[in-house]
């Protein structure tokens, strides 16, 4: 497993896969190499006892260290991709050329199943805006709704917002349920790097201006469900989005981790899987990695220089 470590400075300019080395938070202390060892330990265990390929980026926002597997390789991006088409959105909005409350034509005869809210209605459909459909797309990841929003904002101009924010291997090619353009090689790809980088940019309000920024941010911690969120604690919050296709598996987030005092410790987890064998393994694999990552941060946040540690 590569490891790779950095100050929160750098972790803001990882992108195309080249990342800047530094020295981990308390690498010349014994206790906390043994730490950060037993921790990558529990990772790679995870990671071959799953029956199907994997990669994960998991980074802790406040000191820059970073566990990762594969993390630039390109894996089926599933409904993780409707990440991507909620910033376009909220970014056309504050550039002035879309109207977030705005109702879109609901056309029944592109309605497609395979998840969300809008499958199970029939026609006339109730008159929702831009914004409504992106709870749907994001809350309950409505495909329908998705595929109206794709419409809305133009395929082509998500790649090339996602080509400006510098994502050289993330890409929206096509709707959501399209199997033809799936198998035609279309498919909606990331890699979990990207992926988390672009989560890590909105956290950081680099993507959005702040309203958006917490809009957005708002939308995913109401997500319920998914794997990232069933590995951990109840009422710990967690911004997300999980993906599900055939034999694959993704979830990517910001977990905001309890400290002392009101301030959360954010985590950034994504974590991606292919080939599975056993498809809810997968989903248990993703449980099991953000459960690490939340067990190892946390404790992070409730020590002292020394490793005492305090609080709950």
């Amino acid at each position: 497993m590569q490891r790779v470590c950095g100050t929160a400075l750098v972790a803001l300019l990882v992108w195309g896969g080249s990342v800047a080395r530094a020295a981990a938070p308390g690498s010349g202390d014994p206790k906390r190499s043994e730490l950060r060892g037993r921790m990558e330990e529990r990772l790679a265990r995870l990671a071959s006892g799953l029956d199907g390929a994997s990669g994960y980026f998991l980074r802790d926002l406040e000191t820059g260290e970073t566990f990762e597997k594969n993390a630039d390789v390109v894996f089926p991006a599933a409904s993780t991709i409707k990440v991507a088409i909620l910033l376009e959105l909220f970014k056309r909005s504050e550039e002035g050329s879309l109207d977030l409350t705005q109702p879109v034509r609901v056309d029944p005869d592109q309605r497609v199943e395979g998840g969300g809210v809008l499958e199970k209605w029939s026609a006339p459909y109730p008159s929702l805006t831009a914004l409504q459909l992106s709870v749907l797309m994001m809350d309950f990841s409505d495909n329908f709704a998705t595929n109206l929003l794709i419409d809305r904002v133009g395929m082509d101009a998500v790649g090339r917002r996602l080509s400006g924010w510098g994502l050289k291997e993330t890409r929206l090619r096509r709707k959501m349920m399209d199997v033809a353009a799936a198998r035609a090689g279309r498919e909606n790809v990331t890699t979990p790097r990207e992926l988390g980088a672009l989560l890590e940019r909105l956290h950081a309000g680099r993507l959005l201006g702040p309203a958006n920024t917490h809009q957005a941010i708002e939308i995913m911690k109401r997500n319920e469900g998914t794997p990232i969120k069933r590995g951990l604690p109840a009422g710990v919050p967690s911004a997300d989005k999980s993906g599900e296709l055939e034999g694959v598996r993704a979830c990517a987030g910001i977990v905001f981790v309890p400290k002392e005092g009101s301030q959360a410790r954010p985590l950034l987890i994504s974590v991606m899987t292919a080939y599975l064998g056993n498809d809810q393994a997968g989903e248990v694999f993703i449980s099991e990695v953000a459960r690490a990552g939340y067990e190892y941060v946390g404790r992070l946040a409730r020590s002292l220089e020394h490793g005492r540690l305090i609080g709950p």
